[in-house]
């Protein structure tokens, strides 16, 4: 794959983003990041092989803010060739504390940000033809779990919206996909309470993803084949990368 020329705009410097970033630089691409965190971004940054990228902070709850640094990115750096949309929160709450500005939060950053996201850079002159968007959706949009009613629907929402998406935007030569990763070895992955070693839902997680946790690599590499000419018959579609859960 070369992604030699190519401008590539990813949202989200954590574990996953981070390694998709270091993959697609490899590879070539010029990368623009943003995240809300400049520090996390600008570590990102420096450890990235060639030259010319760049970060732009940017807050994903807040989606008004999101189309001036679209703007502002695209003025500065022309056409994208691609977009990543790695951002998101993993909150969980149980129903009776799950009041609309809490599920407003989680869909905003998660969902309603992608949306605009993709909204603003397929405007005329904010894409190059053929550029390719994927996000980074859950298996959690296929399975159900208690406490996590806002992330799950957020997921889930993404895959729903980039079916209509492929079918509106293929007349300007734009493809979108979604992966899902299951359990994949993260900070935030770590954080979170099914995560802990020895706790019975990490037990059973081990048993159902029969293949073992993922790696923020394995990730990146399905991200990166779905971005590149390889994939060029691919849109509207969630590729699982989940270690064989969803099929146990």
């Amino acid at each position: 794959m070369d992604f030699s020329g190519k401008t590539i705009v990813l949202a989200g410097a954590g574990g996953i983003g981070s390694a998709t970033a270091e993959l697609l630089a490899s590879l070539g691409a010029k990368m623009i990041l943003l995240d809300v965190v400049e520090d996390k971004m600008k570590e990102v940054v420096e450890k990235l092989p060639g030259a010319g990228h760049s970060y732009y902070v940017c807050d994903f709850s807040t989606i008004e803010s999101i189309e001036p640094v679209i703007a502002q990115l695209t003025q500065e750096h022309g056409a994208v060739d691609g977009y990543v949309h790695c951002t998101g929160v993993g909150a969980v709450r149980p129903l009776k504390m799950s009041k609309y500005d809490f599920m407003l939060r989680v869909m905003n950053i998660n969902f309603f940000s992608f949306i605009e996201v993709v909204r603003c850079l397929t405007k005329k002159g904010a894409f190059n033809e053929g550029m390719n968007v994927v996000g980074v959706s859950a298996v959690g949009a296929y399975l159900g779990n208690a406490t996590k009613t806002a992330y799950c629907a957020s997921k889930a929402a993404m895959n729903s919206a980039v079916r209509c998406l492929a079918k509106e935007l293929a007349t300007k030569g734009i493809r979108l996909n979604t992966v899902a990763p299951g359990s994949t070895d993260t900070p935030m992955a770590r954080e979170a309470a099914d995560y802990r070693e020895g706790s019975d839902d990490y037990r059973l997680n081990e048993m159902r993803q029969y293949l073992g946790t993922c790696q923020p690599q394995d990730i990146a590499d399905s991200i990166v084949f779905l971005l590149s000419e390889m994939s060029q018959k691919i849109t509207g579609t969630c590729l699982p990368v989940d270690g064989g859960k969803l099929t146990s």
